[in-house]
């Protein structure tokens, strides 16, 4: 290990003495004056450096959030190791949002597609009022119903017309075309919707 002195020298006359006398001296123990050349790099923008290697370990190393601090997780999967992905929860944290008429009639949703039920609009008839239902009785005496079965079976509503008869109905399931069925009926009450959805208009 040598020491470089930091004292410019233009003696003793040395023809290893580089030009303009710009060699450092060096502090030694071989019992001779030795010299260096300070050199100083003015291009650093031209130099790329290029390290490889088989293997690299990389000590803790932190995947962080930059405005929560929090950090990502690592999770051990089929043998490997991965950042762990959370799913979201968009459940409303809130009330939820409900679509009805100003009569305070709701929209209906079918569960297995999670979407708005739709029915067949009546224009004959000359109907004034409608109304949805799955349980309890109409409001009013109806003209007429519209039946709509869901399920994927058979199912049998029974009515009770104004006359005082019962009737049970037969509706295919959801997965035939004889899942609804539309009949001319006057209903005062509903004994047993089965699981059905009946629409009565007046």
């Amino acid at each position: 290990m040598y020491n470089l002195i930091n004292h410019l020298s233009s003696s003793p006359t040395n023809c290893n003495v580089g030009y303009n006398n710009s060699w450092l001296r060096v502090d030694n123990d071989a019992q001779r004056q030795l010299y260096a050349q300070a050199s100083y790099v003015t291009n650093f923008d031209d130099f790329t450096v290029t390290l490889s290697a088989r293997d690299v370990n990389i000590g803790s190393v932190e995947i962080k959030d930059g405005n929560s601090n929090l950090t990502a997780d690592v999770a051990s999967s089929n043998g490997y190791n991965a950042l762990r992905v959370l799913s979201q929860d968009l459940e409303s944290t809130a009330d939820d949002v409900t679509i009805g008429d100003r009569q305070g009639k709701f929209a209906t949703i079918q569960a297995a597609h999670s979407a708005l039920r739709v029915y067949p609009v009546v224009t004959s008839g000359g109907f004034t009022r409608c109304e949805t239902r799955t349980s309890g009785n109409p409001t009013f005496i109806s003209n007429q119903i519209f039946i709509h079965n869901s399920n994927n079976a058979n199912v049998y509503p029974i009515l009770t017309l104004t006359s005082g008869t019962s009737c049970r109905l037969a509706i295919g399931k959801s997965s035939e075309t004889n899942h609804t069925l539309v009949l001319n009926l006057a209903v005062s009450s509903v004994n047993d919707y089965a699981g059905t959805e009946i629409t009565f208009f007046t």
